[in-house]
């Protein structure tokens, strides 16, 4: 188990551990100059991250190992109680079956005083109002008591039975006749319904008689109707082909041109079926004529966008010559700066030299530095 792995001052370990290393790298970063005047060092709180991560998840497991170890003893606790408990109980049962087989109450020598039933054998002090025993001393009989309640219960309990017999036969006589009237009722419905069932059956040949008369009176009617169609049709055939051969000889369409035009030249709607070849043929030549002036307007157009397009082709032309000379007078420009960088490059080399070896001879040592910060506090 991991439990018994761990030590027993694993808190006080960790803790003493984790002051060194605190220590250790406070030292590192506070004789670190590169650290310590640019700012924070990110490896060092990496680490201290990770750290406590660590630290953290040993955490974790050393407190999954203590519940897991809980619930174990937890568990033995359980099967220890329940081991004691049946232990008790057949403790218990096995005192009940020695007490049942052993002691019982009937073998004690005082049983004839504690017997429960032991008034049931005795004789009781009166049997029956003439019994022997009884005498003025006694206190048994006294004045105005019922010494024939029995025989009056009794014959109360017979005079009740007959009573009860009475009723008895009465209400089988009841039922009998409301049987009976019954019977007599279901009869009574019986033919009356037989009744009802032969006067709807005449009712129903009668009904029958008559839808059949009506329906012979409907065909007739409907034969004469149907005459009188066909001969309406036949009637409306013959006007329709007469006004036919009218309308195909009428002038409407013959088409004759001087039923289309009325008194003051001009066309009738409803006779004009079409323009004629005259007037077809004029507007054919008005539509090439706008053909021919389409294209003459095509034309100039054409050449107008044939000259633009010169013309912008020479701008274009003039703004990449342009461009062109600006690009050289920038380079120009930046070759003179270039130049200049290099002398005052020359000038500031010269100047570092002469204070390096001339104005500078005194360079200090290692153990010169060495000689501070030797402590982190």
């Amino acid at each position: 188990m991991f439990l018994r792995n761990l030590p027993i001052d694993i808190r006080e370990q960790a803790a003493v551990e984790r002051r060194r290393r605190q220590e250790k790298e406070r030292l590192s970063r506070i004789f670190n100059v590169k650290y310590r005047t640019i700012g924070v060092d990110r490896v060092a709180l990496d680490e201290q991250i990770q750290e406590r991560e660590r630290l953290k998840q040993f955490e974790r497991q050393r407190n999954d190992a203590f519940d897991c170890e809980m619930i174990r003893n937890d568990f033995k606790l359980i099967s220890l109680e329940q081991d004691e408990l049946s232990q008790q109980r057949q403790y218990a049962q096995d005192l009940n079956d020695y007490r049942r087989m052993y002691q019982r109450p009937e073998d004690a020598r005082e049983w004839d005083l504690n017997d429960p039933n032991r008034w049931k054998y005795l004789t009781p002090t009166r049997v029956k109002d003439d019994d022997a025993r009884l005498g003025l001393s006694s206190a048994q009989i006294f004045t105005g008591e019922d010494l024939q309640q029995s025989a009056r219960k009794k014959a109360q309990q017979e005079q009740l039975k007959n009573d009860f017999d009475i009723q008895i036969m009465a209400k089988i006589r009841k039922v009998e006749r409301e049987r009976l009237a019954s019977h007599l009722y279901d009869c009574k419905q019986l033919e009356l319904s037989e009744r009802g069932n032969m006067f709807e059956q005449i009712e129903n040949e009668c009904y029958r008689a008559m839808q059949l008369a009506t329906r012979n009176y409907n065909e007739i009617l409907a034969n004469e109707t149907k005459i009188r169609h066909n001969e309406r049709k036949c009637q409306q055939t013959e006007e329709q082909l007469a006004e036919l051969g009218t309308t195909v000889f009428s002038d409407m369409l013959t088409e004759n041109i001087k039923d289309v035009l009325d008194a003051r030249g001009r066309i009738i709607v409803d006779r004009w079926k079409g323009m004629t070849k005259d007037q077809l043929d004029d507007i054919r030549h008005q539509q090439l004529t706008q053909i021919a002036e389409r294209r003459k307007l095509d034309h100039t157009q054409k050449n107008f966008d044939e000259i633009w397009g010169k013309y912008a082709n020479a701008i274009a032309k003039q703004e990449i010559i342009t461009e062109q000379k600006v690009k050289d007078d920038h380079r120009q420009s930046c070759r003179h700066l270039a130049d200049e960088n290099q002398h005052l490059s020359r000038k500031q080399r010269a100047y570092q030299d002469y204070l390096n070896t001339n104005l500078y001879r005194s360079v200090p040592t290692a153990a010169f530095y060495t000689q501070f910060n030797t402590s982190s506090r």
